[in-house]
């Protein structure tokens, strides 16, 4: 019962000659450069096992997997591409402009513009950037193209207006405003400047009148006396310019006892 099958034997025989074979066939070389691979997967498992990289196995596998294994591994490549290509100015220039933005950015943090993030974010939704953008371009092209002249009448400009201010306050502005707030709250101000036309026209007819008076006052300096007596009254009232006077004095009186007379 302990003998073994004929097939059995023979597979057991067959497997002993390869041993033999190979045994024969290997050299010192080989053997020396078998045991020195042999020692650095045996090291390489020992690593391997301290280092519990055996945890990571299903995440490579799932890396595998899914492709992004084969990605990460092309980032690689471009990644020392990239670094083959840099030069020493290009990383210099790199590494300066990342040690500007770091500074930019502490600066930021320190005067607290963070907080201002917000509102530059509606003036860029509500269009009030672009328009602030504008007016400083307005007024960088406006500050070129003044000349030394017109800054200087600017200036005086200016100074006549804030010393005008300055005088109209001392003299008591304050005084006028509120009796205009008065004028206003009460309707007389409007009334005032519906009055003013004809007040102008009023004006206008009473210089006139002066004036006639004065050329009248000096006509009457200048003429020679009159002869007296009934006869030379009777030709003053035949002269036609006498009646029109009279009775442009008479229509006036009766005008005037027409108006004084109403009732007030």
């Amino acid at each position: 019962m302990n003998a073994q099958p004929e097939s059995t034997q023979a597979v057991d025989v067959e497997v002993e000659r390869v041993i033999a074979a190979a045994r024969d066939a290997l050299s010192d070389d080989m053997v020396g450069r078998l045991a020195a691979s042999a020692g650095s997967t045996m090291e390489l498992l020992d690593q391997v096992n301290r280092a519990g990289l055996a945890r990571a196995i299903p995440a490579l596998t799932e890396l595998v997997n899914n492709g992004d294994l084969d990605r990460l591994a092309k980032l690689a490549r471009v990644y020392g591409a990239s670094e083959d290509a840099l030069t020493d100015d290009m990383i210099g220039r790199l590494t300066q402009t990342v040690g500007d933005g770091l500074a930019l950015m502490d600066q930021v943090n320190r005067a607290g513009l963070d907080r201002a993030i917000p509102a530059i974010a509606e003036m860029v939704n509500n269009g009030d950037l672009d328009r602030l953008v504008k007016l400083a371009r307005l007024y960088g092209s406006a500050e070129d193209a003044l000349t030394d002249e017109m800054i200087g009448r600017l200036t005086d400009t200016v100074g006549n207006g804030l010393s005008l201010l300055d005088r109209f306050s001392r003299g008591g502005a304050e005084h006028v405003v509120k009796m205009l707030e008065n004028l206003q709250s009460s309707g007389s101000l409007e009334r005032i400047a519906t009055m003013l036309p004809k007040l102008e026209g009023r004006l206008t007819m009473m210089q006139q009148t002066l004036e006639s008076i004065d050329a009248a006052a000096a006509a009457s300096r200048s003429a020679p006396p009159s002869a007296g007596g009934f006869g030379g009254l009777w030709g003053m009232l035949r002269d036609p310019e006498t009646q029109d006077t009279l009775r442009f004095m008479l229509t006036i009186g009766k005008q005037l006892r027409k108006d004084l007379g109403k009732p007030r």
